[in-house]
């Protein structure tokens, strides 16, 4: 299957190419899905340092709010749009 492969290299060429968007798919979703999870776990910092009695124990041990992560107006814009890739 390799030689039949090699002898259309437009072929080749094609599947590789789709491999390669799906993959850049692939670590956009993962991304956006860590961005989600580290703003959950932000959050839930964020109420224990707040709410009692865990407040108290976050006092003692210098735990503190933290911001969560935000691109921002500007980046936002340029998430929404396909990143360029060049050959």
């Amino acid at each position: 299957m390799k030689v039949t492969v090699e002898a259309y290299p437009d072929l080749k060429a094609n599947v590789n190419f789709k491999q390669l968007q799906e993959e850049i798919s692939d670590i956009e979703n993962k991304l956006a899905a860590v961005r989600r999870y580290f703003n959950s776990a932000t959050k839930e910092l964020n109420t224990a340092v707040e709410v009692f009695p865990s407040n108290i124990i976050a006092g003692m041990f210098g735990f503190h709010k933290e911001m969560m992560f935000d691109l921002g107006a500007s980046e936002r814009k340029n998430l929404e749009q396909a990143p360029e890739i060049k050959f």
